[in-house]
């Protein structure tokens, strides 16, 4: 082997040895994790608060579960934020349905243009308790255990201040509706990951927690006020640490969203996700930005030096191949753990999400590229719902 060799199989040895650091020591997290639902009376009184926006028909169907979850003590608070279709009624007939509903309404102002932000902050301030969990108007829980599994976390993980869920999309036909649930897993996989090893980045409105002091203490939303998202992602940034923060993935414990059916609606999706990411911790976006580049690093360049080495020298494409495939080995083994500890076993839901890795490991940068690109040349608003 001579110098040529040697510094080749250096520089994609440390690119393996990064990746292999990452997913062993990120992304398998999830496998040691050990949660549980406590069935005590210790369990805290929690406000409940869905901030909507022209969602009549999906709040006449959330409501009635929220009232029917199984939980001692909990108040349902709904921040309709300056709807224009029939959301007030529908709230008022509801209101007469659960006289324990609480609602208000934030007025549409042609010359004020506020984000999400503003929503939350309304409803926080509305809840009577101190711990407040978070879901949208168009989730659905995924039992009538969802928020008992979710506020077990603070008793069963002693002082944590803030729970991270897990927001998956519902399982539909189609190439499209894939991508979205293997994007949404992995990525959950991936905050979870760090909230559990580093510092938490980034959850998800849809199914989050967390206490009203952590708010109050907080100068996030006055900081991006006109920042359309980040009430979720750049809210857990600030205040989250690897002390105060719990995760909780349990199947019970879940909520289900529509996903996008359109390319063009999930592009337009991805970029208003994507407008936050440069607000993160620049130590965050370091791990990201190198997790990436040495993955596409590691895999093109094996690719190429196994095609340009092969009959020069027998050991180097070997020696590459080989680290290549222990990151595969290492990859599905955390996904597949993670997939059936988040799914469950119950047929039809998405436990062997797994399977699909190698495929979206090769193209799902590419994709992800394409969709912001299309996302980003879209003349549509940047709507926070």
């Amino acid at each position: 082997m001579n110098i040529e060799d040697i510094y080749v199989l250096t520089i994609i040895g440390i690119v393996g040895l990064i990746q292999l650091f990452y997913w062993s020591f990120y992304m398998f997290r999830i496998s040691k994790h050990n949660g549980g639902v406590s069935q005590g009376e210790k369990l805290p009184p929690v406000s409940i608060v869905v901030c909507a926006r022209n969602e009549s028909d999906n709040l006449k169907r959330l409501v009635p579960e929220l009232m029917a979850q199984r939980y001692p003590e909990k108040q349902i608070v709904i921040v309709d934020d300056a709807s224009e279709d029939d959301t007030e009624m529908t709230l008022a007939q509801l209101r007469k349905e659960y006289p324990q509903l609480y609602y208000t309404s934030i007025p549409l102002d042609s010359t004020f243009r506020h984000s999400k932000k503003l929503a939350v902050t309304v409803g926080i301030k509305a809840a009577k308790y101190e711990h407040i969990l978070f879901t949208d108007a168009d989730c659905t829980p995924s039992s009538s255990e969802w928020v008992r599994t979710m506020m077990s976390s603070y008793v069963e993980q002693e002082g944590k201040e803030l729970v991270i869920g897990y927001g998956r999309y519902a399982k539909l036909p189609g190439l499209l509706n894939l991508i979205i649930r293997f994007e949404t897993f992995f990525n959950t996989v991936q905050y979870m990951g760090f909230a559990k090893a580093m510092r938490p980045f980034m959850g998800v409105g849809r199914n989050m927690s967390y206490v009203k002091s952590l708010y109050n203490n907080s100068s996030q939303f006055r900081k991006n006020w006109k920042v359309q998202s980040g009430d979720d992602d750049l809210f857990i940034s600030e205040v989250g640490t690897r002390k105060n923060t719990a995760i909780c993935f349990d199947p019970d414990g879940q909520t289900i969203s529509a996903p996008k059916t359109t390319w063009k609606e999930w592009a337009i999706q991805k970029t208003r996700h994507m407008t936050t990411s440069p607000y993160y911790r620049w130590s965050v976006k370091f791990m990201l930005g190198l997790e990436l580049l040495t993955r596409q690093a590691l895999l093109w360049g094996a690719l190429a030096i196994v095609i340009m080495y092969w009959n020069i020298n027998d050991i180097l494409p070997i020696v590459i191949l080989s680290l290549l495939g222990v990151r595969w080995v290492l990859m599905h083994t955390s996904l597949c753990i993670a997939a059936r500890r988040m799914h469950g076993t119950e047929k039809g839901n998405d436990r062997w999400i797994w399977i699909w890795t190698l495929p979206f490991d090769i193209f799902m940068p590419w994709i992800q590229l394409a969709a912001w690109m299309t996302g980003y040349t879209s003349k549509s608003s940047n709507r926070w719902k």
